[in-house]
């Protein structure tokens, strides 16, 4: 009886064991390792400052002139270089158009003594009437000179005066007359402006002309 007793009471705080453990809570896995923290992305402001000190580093710096000159002095000096360039390249062009004009002096030298003796042929005319007989007269001539004129400088840009005498010979087979015509109803200014032309253009022709004959092969 005592020993039945005893086996009741010992599976009894057995199967009560059991049950205390089997309420109790399982234990909560391990968190996981937690990451580093990711610095904040930097404020605009402050990024716009650090690219402005970087593109600041990277310019030149200003380094003042050490000449001992002033800014008004350093403009001139500039000036004056690019004045002695310009009269150097000057020099030189004219020393090119001097030995190609050069290798053309006697054509030059016929062109423009028709053009003279054309023009002169003008002074003789009294009325209208006799301007258009002279222009008539010496047509044939002054194209003739033209197509002279043309054999000079071919492809352009190595005479220094064949431009001139293409105003000239088309002022005297048209303007000029007319202009002559004119001043004899009352009307002299036309006249008085292309007088002062071909003079100027006669004038420039004379001194290349006079260049060109002195200028050494």
């Amino acid at each position: 009886m005592r020993a039945a007793l005893a086996f009741m009471m010992v599976v009894g705080i057995g199967t009560g064991l059991s049950i205390g453990c089997e309420k109790e809570p399982p234990q909560a896995p391990p968190a996981p390792a937690t990451p580093p923290a990711t610095p904040p992305p930097a404020p605009p402001a402050a990024a716009a400052a650090d690219a402005a000190a970087t593109d600041a580093a990277r310019k030149p710096k200003m380094v003042a002139p050490t000449d001992g000159l002033s800014l008004a002095d350093r403009i001139a000096k500039r000036q004056a270089d690019e004045k002695k360039l310009a009269d150097q390249l000057a020099g030189e062009e004219k020393k090119r158009l001097i030995a190609y004009d050069k290798t053309k002096l006697p054509i030059h030298q016929q062109v423009f003594a028709a053009i003279k003796k054309a023009r002169a042929a003008y002074d003789k005319a009294k009325s209208k009437e006799d301007v258009e007989k002279i222009r008539a007269a010496q047509q044939k001539t002054i194209d003739a000179t033209g197509k002279k004129m043309a054999t000079i400088d071919p492809k352009g840009g190595n005479s220094n005066v064949v431009t001139d005498y293409d105003v000239m010979l088309d002022a005297l087979s048209n303007g000029y007359p007319e202009a002559l015509a004119a001043s004899f109803d009352g009307d002299k200014k036309p006249l008085e402006q292309l007088n002062a032309e071909l003079d100027k253009r006669s004038k420039k022709i004379e001194d290349w002309l006079a260049d060109v004959k002195a200028a050494k092969k």
